[in-house]
């Protein structure tokens, strides 16, 4: 018995790692999209790929004043969905 709980455990564990790494992989292809549909139409990709390597806080605040910029840009989904993108370039 205490072994299946163990086994039950090690298995849902295995199912939540994967399926949370497919999550961030859909959201980064979200937010490359994204930066392609949003970002050019002000930027050109060379530009925002010229930041490549960038930390969060650092895109972060760029993001941010690019919505204060352009109010509707971005919705909060969209945000961070760029944002994961931009800092994993």
């Amino acid at each position: 018995m205490k072994r299946s709980i163990i086994m039950f455990g090690v298995l849902l564990l295995g199912c939540v790692l994967v399926f949370s790494a497919v999550v961030i992989s859909a959201e980064a292809q979200n937010g490359d999209a994204l930066v392609q549909e949003r970002c050019t139409q002000c930027h050109n990709l060379d530009r925002v790929h010229r930041r490549a390597g960038q930390d969060m806080p650092w895109w972060e605040r760029t993001v941010d004043r690019m919505i204060g910029k352009r109010s509707g840009l971005l919705n909060s989904p969209e945000r961070d969905a760029v944002l994961e993108y931009l800092t994993r370039m």
